[in-house]
């Protein structure tokens, strides 16, 4: 038989045959003097033994060392033994099918919770209700050119004790006095020029840190006495991506700034990252 007919008697296509073979599931039959491919009886009865293995769930990993296990117990002649070969690969299936329906109730629970929230499925559920909370304080427009790269980072790469840093500081922004002069701030930093005066960037710093004092009370000290671990370099890359030199200069400055008051005993301050 040729390969596009075992293959139609099988139920499978042309392409699954050849990832059989490629997996070793299938041994490669012998061709004939045309090339084609010459497949007999017991390459049909194999592949269809794969098939149905791999529709109950068997990985194609496990098919082959379940198949070879099988024929030797049958070669012996051995009913009991046989049995037990195969019982112990339904028990093993049965267990992975088990654990996955439970996954995929897990899987359900967490789409129906992004449904009802309509929240964004790409970050987990924790950070995509805190981009939610942003989105109605600055406004969708507004939070829509922050860099989508670095909220996907922040929303996989944070623990928890800086998610939960991130929370109380939103809750801070429900000030809208707080609100709009974060905002001023902001717009005054884009527009620094970088050969912005010393001066400048001096005042800069100055007015920064009274705005980010009720903000600073949320940190956790924690987040600044850690070494720097790479993960930090990726996001501090991402988040400093298109600035200018007097941008980064007046940013790194308010962050010494910010990590020199969080680590002196007296102050019960954390990290903004």
């Amino acid at each position: 038989m040729r390969s596009s007919e075992v293959a139609k008697l099988a139920g499978v296509s042309v392409r699954t045959l050849r990832h059989y073979h490629s997996l070793g599931l299938l041994v490669e039959p012998e061709r004939l003097p045309n090339g084609y491919r010459n497949y007999t009886t017991a390459d049909l009865a194999r592949l269809l033994r794969i098939k149905r293995l791999a529709s109950l769930g068997f990985p194609l990993a496990r098919i082959g060392e379940i198949l070879n296990d099988m024929d030797a117990a049958s070669e012996e002649l051995s009913d009991e033994k046989a049995g037990s070969v195969t019982t112990a690969a339904l028990d093993e299936l049965d267990r992975d099918l088990a654990l996955q329906i439970e996954n995929l109730k897990q899987q359900r629970q967490i789409i129906a919770q992004l449904k009802a929230e309509r929240l964004s499925p790409d970050v987990p559920i924790r950070f995509a209700r805190i981009l939610q909370s942003l989105a109605q304080l600055k406004g969708s427009e507004e939070l829509s050119s922050y860099s989508r790269t670095v909220l996907v980072l922040v929303g996989h790469l944070y623990n928890e004790v800086e998610l939960d840093e991130l929370e109380r500081v939103i809750d801070v922004l429900q000030d809208v006095s707080i609100t709009k002069s974060l905002e001023e701030l902001d717009a005054r930093c884009a527009a620094l020029e970088p050969d912005a005066s010393a001066a400048m960037r001096d005042q800069f710093v100055e007015d920064a840190l009274v705005v980010l004092t009720p903000l600073i009370a949320q940190f956790d000290a924690v987040n600044w006495t850690n070494e720097e671990t790479e993960r930090d370099r990726i996001l501090d890359s991402a988040a400093s991506e298109g600035l200018n030199s007097a941008q980064l200069d007046v940013i790194k400055r308010i962050e010494q700034a910010i990590e020199a008051r969080l680590v002196k005993p007296s102050t019960t301050c954390s990290q903004m990252n």
